[in-house]
C-alpha cells in the first residue's frame, strides 16, 4: 500500500476507532542513561520487549518511572506513542506547523512530536479538534501509525490467519502490511485483537522490529545546518552607503557591509561575521548556528554618503574634454558662470603638456555630480588640476579643495554612434553623432552620393550637422558618407571615409506642451516634448485677465530648443494675479507639425527683489558688470570708475542708442570704455539698471573692484621664462617657515602680465599644484603696466613639504600684456626640504564627526600620551569652546593615535525661539549661565520638554545639526603637560584642521 492511499483512508476513519477502554496513566519521566535498567524489564524469554526498551531508553526515545519501573504491561498513551514514533522516524520536531489541537499546548513536551506526525500525514486528531494525548491506543490504530510511518507496502497476496480481521474493516490493509513484514503474529495464531489496547512494551517491540526491517531512513534533520544554508541563500551582492564611498577606510567599509549583511538575514539564531576577502571588493561572510557553519563570498560596491563633499575623480575622456566627478550634487553657479565658463577650477600645464587648452566651458549633469569640461583647443600631456573650496553643494556646504594630475593622450579614433533625421514630408538635414567631439573642418560629405555641407553642432561638439543638396523623402533611408572626420587630436575615423544609413523618421505628431513655469511678474517659460520653431510663435501667444484685458506675448529662446520664453508688458499689482495663457494652434515644431490650441491658468507673484551687482571684469575694451537676474536700463546713466592707485574718479555716460557704448544682454551690462592697465572700482548709482518685473525694481548703489590687463594686438612675440632654480639649504640647516624658488620672466614688447605671475595656480612642483598658503613676490624692471623683466620669487610653506626632494618646478600660463602666452613651460630642478625631519613630533592629521554626532574624532600621525581638554582649542561656528564644554576624551583604538572628544553645551528649557517654543541647546558665549537670544550661539532646537530643566555645559551637542555650520580644532601647547609621543618628542602645535 502506498503512503498516499493510507493517508486518505486514515483521515476518514481514525476518529471512529477510539478504544473504549482508554485510561490516563501517570506520565513517565526521562531516565535516559548509557546502560538503563528497570526492575520490571528483564532479559528473559517472556520479556520480548527487553531489547527494544533498553535500546530506545538509551537513545532517549522512551522513559521509565520515578520508582525505577518501566511498566511494560501498562497501556501506552497516544502522546508517548507519538513521541516514540516521531523520534524513530527522525522527523524535525522543532520547525513544525501548529496542528491546532485544543488539548495540545505549545508548551507541552509532546507538542513537537505530535505536530511533526500530523504534518507528515501519519496521524490526525478527532472531529472535535482534539488529539486526546492521554488516551490509550488500540492495536488497529497502532498498525496504521507504523505502516504509514515506515511506509510498508501492502501485500494483497498474503492471506491473513486472523478470524477477527476481514476485508470490510478500515484497518485490514494496515494489519496485512504488518503481518506480511513480520512485525506481528497476532495476540494468538488466529486473533489480531484490533480493539485491544497496545501496551508500552508492545509498542516498543513493534517500533523496534519496524526499524530493523524498514528501508534505511535519512539522518535526522540538522535544523541548525538548514538554517545556516537558508541564511547563505539570503546573502547577495549589493551597494552600501559609506562616508567617502570607495575611498573609505577598510574599517568603515567592513562596518557598513556587516550592517548590510545583518539586514538580509531573517533566519533566527544565525550569526553572521564579515571579513574582507583577498580579492578587492569581495567580502567573506561566515554564518554560524550551533555547530553548523558556512562561508559565502559576496561582491560589494560603495556609494558616497549624503554629507560627502569632495571631488572623486578627474579624468581626460578625449582630447577635447575632461570629466570632473563629485561625491554629491553641486550648484551650477559655483562651477559655471553665466556663459558656462568654468569657475573655481584651474588647469596648469606641467612637464609634457604641449598645448594650452584655452577657454574652458562646461556642462553639469542633471544629477549635479558630473561636470564635463570642453576646451577651446585641446588637452595633450599632463595638467595640474586644482579646485577650490568655493564650490558649493546643493545641500549646502563647501566642497573640499582638490588637486590632481590629469593625463591626456588621445590616440583613439572617433566612431559613429548614430545618425538621425526627421521630417513631416521631406528633409535635407541630417545629424550624425560620434562618441567624442569631432572637427567639421576639412570634412567632405555626401548624401546618397550627392555633395553635402558639414557644420559643427553649436550645442553638442559630438555632432556634425550634414545638409544635402536635395530633399529626401520621409520614411526612406539615406546613405551619409563622411570623409576626413577627425577628433581634435587629429585621429581619423577608421575606416576613412565612414558611412552610415539614416532612416528619415516620419514625424506627423503634433507637439505638446508638457510644463509651464512662471518667471517673475510677466514671463512664462513653456516646455514642449519636441524641438520647436521659435519664429512660429510670433503673434500667437497672449494672456487674458479676468477683466477681459489681453496682453500679447513675445517669444524668445529658452534653455534649449524645446523651451520657449513668452514675455508680456508689466502689470501693476500687489501680491499676485491670475490669468489664462493662450497659445494658438498653428505654432509649429522644428519639422512643421502644428500644435493644438493650448490654454492654462497661470499665477504671477509680485517681484520686489532688486537686481544685485555680483562681479565686474574687463575684457576686450569693455567693463562687464554681472547681476543676479536679467536686467534692463534704469533711470540713471552716469556711472563712475575709480583708479585704485591714484584715486582719480572718471564718469562714463551710458548711451544705449544703437549700442553706442552700453549694451544689456540677459544679466550683464557691457560698457565700452578704454582703460590703461591697473586696478579700478566700478561705482553704479541706484537705478542704473532695473529688473524685468511688472513694476521694475532698481538696483541699489553698488561698487565692485576689477583689474585691467590690456592685450596689445601688434605684439606677436611670446614672453619667456628663464632661470627656474633655487638654492638648496646646507645639510643640517633647519628650513624657515617658507622655502623659495626663483625665475625671471621677460617680454620686451608689451611687458609681462603681473597678474599672471601672481597666480599661484600657474606653478607646480614634483608634478603637483603648490600647497595652500603659497604666494608670489616680484621685483619689476620697467613700469608696472609694461614690465619688461620681472624677477619672481615663489614662496612655499615648509609645513606642507612632507618629503625632501629635488624635482621639476614648472611655470605655466605666463602672459604678456598682449595676451601672448609662453611658447613652452619654464622648468628647472628645485630642491625643497621637508620640515618634518626637523619636527618629527606627532601631528594632528584628521578630524571627523562620530556616527552619533556628539563627538569629534581626532587622528594623529602616531601614538601620543593621553590627550586632555587643555590641549585643544575647538571652535563651533567660530566660537571658542570653554574647557568645561569638553565632557570627555577617550581613545578609540589600541594604537593610542585616535581619540573621541565629547562636547557638551547648555540648554534653555521651554524657550520661545523662531515663533515656537522648544528646548534650545546653545553655547553660553557671555558665560552668565542663562540663554541670551542676541549673544549666545544656538546649536540645535529640540522639542519642548525634552529637557526638564535649564542646564549648563552638560547636555550633548548634535554636531550634525544644521545649526552647526563649522567645526575647527587646533592643537595647542599646554605648558604644564604638552602633547608628545612616547619618545618624549612634542607634537606639532597650532595647526588648525577643519572638521565641518
Amino acid at each position: 500500500m502506498k503512503k498516499s492511499s493510507y493517508q486518505k483512508l486514515f483521515k476518514a476513519t481514525l476518529a471512529t476507532t477510539v478504544a473504549a477502554g482508554a485510561f490516563v496513566a501517570v506520565a513517565p519521566v526521562d531516565t535516559q542513561a548509557a546502560n538503563p535498567t528497570f526492575s520490571d524489564v528483564k532479559d528473559i524469554p517472556s520479556h520480548h520487549f527487553y531489547e527494544a526498551v533498553m535500546d530506545f531508553t538509551a537513545r532517549g526515545m522512551i522513559s521509565g518511572y520515578p520508582d525505577g519501573t518501566f511498566k511494560p504491561g501498562q497501556s501506552i498513551t497516544r502522546q508517548d506513542a507519538a513521541k516514540l514514533l516521531a523520534l524513530a522516524l527522525g522527523l524535525d520536531t522543532k520547525n513544525v506547523q501548529n496542528p491546532g489541537f485544543k488539548d495540545v499546548s505549545k508548551t507541552s513536551p509532546y507538542y513537537g512530536h505530535i505536530a511533526a506526525l500530523v504534518e507528515a500525514g501519519i496521524i490526525s486528531g478527532y472531529e472535535d479538534n482534539t488529539f486526546k494525548p492521554g488516551a490509550s491506543l488500540s492495536r488497529a490504530q497502532m498498525a496504521k501509525m507504523i505502516v504509514l510511518g515506515f511506509e510498508f507496502e501492502e501485500k494483497k497476496s498474503i492471506k491473513l490467519p486472523f478470524s477477527d480481521i476481514n476485508d470490510k474493516q478500515w484497518h485490514v490493509e494496515f494489519v496485512r502490511a504488518l503481518y506480511a513484514n513480520e512485525i506481528t503474529t497476532g495476540t494468538t495464531p488466529t486473533k489480531f485483537s484490533p480493539n485491544a489496547l497496545v501496551t508500552r512494551g508492545q509498542m516498543a517491540s513493534f517500533v523496534f522490529r519496524s526499524e530493523a526491517i524498514a528501508a534505511p531512513k535519512p539522518e535526522p534533520v540538522d535544523v541548525d545546518k538548514v538554517a545556516v544554508e537558508a541564511a547563505a541563500g539570503q546573502l547577495k551582492a549589493g551597494t552600501v552607503t559609506v562616508s567617502r564611498g570607495n575611498d573609505a577606510t577598510d574599517a568603515n567599509k567592513l562596518a557598513a557591509v556587516q550592517t548590510y549583511v545583518t539586514s538580509l538575514i531573517t533566519e533566527k539564531g544565525v550569526e553572521a561575521k564579515v571579513a574582507a576577502s583577498t580579492t578587492a571588493g569581495n567580502y567573506v561572510v561566515t554564518l554560524t548556528k550551533g555547530e553548523a557553519k558556512a562561508d559565502k563570498t559576496i561582491a560589494m560596491t560603495f556609494d558616497y554618503a549624503a554629507d560627502d563633499r569632495f571631488v572623486t575623480e578627474v579624468k581626460s575622456i578625449n582630447a577635447k574634454q575632461v570629466e570632473v566627478k563629485f561625491a554629491t550634487p553641486v550648484t551650477k553657479t559655483s562651477v559655471l558662470d553665466a556663459s558656462n565658463e568654468i569657475r573655481n577650477m584651474t588647469f596648469t600645464m606641467v612637464t609634457g603638456a604641449t598645448v594650452n587648452p584655452g577657454q574652458l566651458k562646461g556642462s553639469l549633469s542633471e544629477d549635479g555630480k558630473t561636470l564635463t569640461i570642453t576646451a577651446n583647443w585641446i588637452f595633450d600631456g599632463e595638467y595640474a588640476f586644482k579646485s577650490t573650496d568655493a564650490i558649493q553643494t546643493l545641500a549646502g556646504g563647501k566642497v573640499e579643495e582638490h588637486t590632481a594630475i590629469v593625463k591626456a593622450n588621445d590616440k583613439v579614433a572617433p566612431k559613429i554612434v548614430s545618425g538621425s533625421a526627421a521630417a513631416k514630408t521631406s528633409t535635407n538635414s541630417f545629424s550624425i553623432l560620434f562618441d567624442e567631439p569631432v572637427n567639421a573642418a576639412g570634412v567632405i560629405a555626401y548624401v546618397n552620393n550627392g555633395a553635402a555641407t558639414v557644420t559643427s553642432n553649436p550645442s553638442n561638439p559630438n555632432r556634425l550637422e550634414v545638409t544635402s543638396s536635395k530633399q529626401v523623402t520621409a520614411g526612406t533611408t539615406a546613405t551619409v558618407k563622411l570623409q576626413n572626420v577627425k577628433d581634435y587630436n587629429g585621429n581619423l575615423t577608421a575606416p576613412n571615409p565612414v558611412e552610415t544609413a539614416v532612416t528619415i523618421s516620419t514625424d506627423v505628431v503634433a507637439p505638446t506642451a508638457t510644463h509651464v513655469n512662471v518667471i517673475g511678474e510677466n514671463r512664462v517659460e513653456v516646455t514642449y516634448d519636441k524641438n520647436m520653431n521659435l519664429s512660429s510663435f510670433v503673434g500667437k501667444a497672449r494672456l487674458v485677465y479676468s477683466n477681459g484685458t489681453v496682453t500679447n506675448l513675445t517669444a524668445s529662446a529658452g534653455a534649449n530648443e524645446k523651451t520657449i520664453v513668452l514675455t508680456g508688458t508689466g502689470v501693476s499689482f500687489r501680491d499676485n494675479y491670475n490669468a489664462i495663457l493662450f497659445i494658438d494652434a498653428d505654432v509649429k515644431d522644428a519639422v512643421g507639425n502644428s500644435t493644438v490650441l493650448y490654454s492654462t491658468s497661470v499665477t504671477f507673484s509680485k517681484d520686489d527683489i532688486a537686481p544685485a551687482l555680483t562681479a565686474v571684469e574687463y575684457k576686450d575694451g569693455k567693463i562687464i558688470a554681472n547681476f543676479t537676474e536679467d536686467i534692463a536700463a534704469g533711470r540713471y546713466t552716469d556711472v563712475k570708475v575709480i583708479d585704485q592707485r591714484s584715486g582719480t574718479e572718471s564718469s562714463i555716460y551710458l548711451n544705449y542708442y544703437n549700442a553706442s557704448n552700453a549694451v544689456i544682454v540677459n544679466n550683464t551690462l557691457s560698457i565700452a570704455h578704454s582703460l590703461p592697465n591697473g586696478t579700478y572700482k566700478l561705482l553704479l548709482p541706484a537705478n542704473t539698471v532695473v529688473d524685468k518685473a511688472g513694476v521694475p525694481n532698481p538696483n541699489a548703489i553698488a561698487t565692485q573692484p576689477f583689474s585691467v590687463q590690456n592685450s596689445i594686438t601688434s605684439d606677436q612675440t611670446r614672453p619667456v621664462v628663464v632661470g627656474v632654480t633655487n638654492t638648496p639649504l646646507p645639510n643640517g640647516q633647519v628650513p624657515s617657515d617658507f622655502q623659495t624658488a626663483t625665475y625671471t620672466a621677460i617680454d620686451t614688447d608689451s611687458g609681462v602680465s603681473i597678474a599672471s605671475l601672481l597666480d599661484i595656480n600657474n606653478y607646480t612642483w614634483d608634478g603637483r599644484s603648490l600647497p595652500s598658503n603659497s604666494y608670489v613676490t616680484t621685483a619689476i624692471t620697467g613700469a608696472a603696466d609694461k614690465a619688461t623683466s620681472v624677477a619672481v620669487t615663489v614662496h612655499v610653506p615648509t609645513t606642507a613639504i612632507t618629503t625632501t626632494k629635488t624635482a621639476a618646478f614648472t611655470v605655466n600660463n605666463i602672459r604678456d600684456n598682449a595676451g601672448n602666452t609662453l611658447g613652452s613651460a619654464g622648468a628647472g630642478q628645485v630642491t625643497f626640504v621637508s620640515g618634518s625631519q626637523y619636527q618629527n613630533g606627532p601631528e594632528l592629521r584628521y578630524g571627523d564627526i562620530t556616527n552619533n554626532g556628539t563627538s569629534v574624532r581626532l587622528s594623529f600621525s602616531e601614538a601620543i600620551r593621553p590627550l586632555e581638554a587643555e590641549d585643544l582649542e575647538i571652535r563651533l561656528n567660530g566660537y571658542l569652546l570653554k574647557t568645561s564644554s569638553i565632557a570627555s576624551i577617550s581613545r578609540t583604538n589600541s594604537n593610542m593615535d585616535t581619540f573621541d572628544v565629547e562636547i557638551k553645551a547648555s540648554v534653555a528649557n521651554n524657550t520661545y525661539y523662531n515663533k515656537n517654543y522648544g528646548d534650545i541647546i546653545y553655547l553660553d558665549i557671555n558665560n552668565n549661565g542663562v540663554y541670551d537670544e542676541w549673544r549666545d550661539e544656538v546649536l540645535e532646537v529640540v522639542g519642548s520638554g525634552e529637557y526638564r530643566f535649564n542646564e549648563t555645559d552638560s547636555v550633548p551637542v548634535n554636531l550634525k545639526s544644521n545649526y552647526v555650520t563649522s567645526v575647527k580644532v587646533n592643537l595647542v601647547r599646554d605648558n604644564r603637560s604638552p602633547v608628545q609621543n612616547y619618545q618624549g618628542t612634542e607634537a606639532v602645535f597650532n595647526k588648525e584642521i577643519k572638521v565641518k
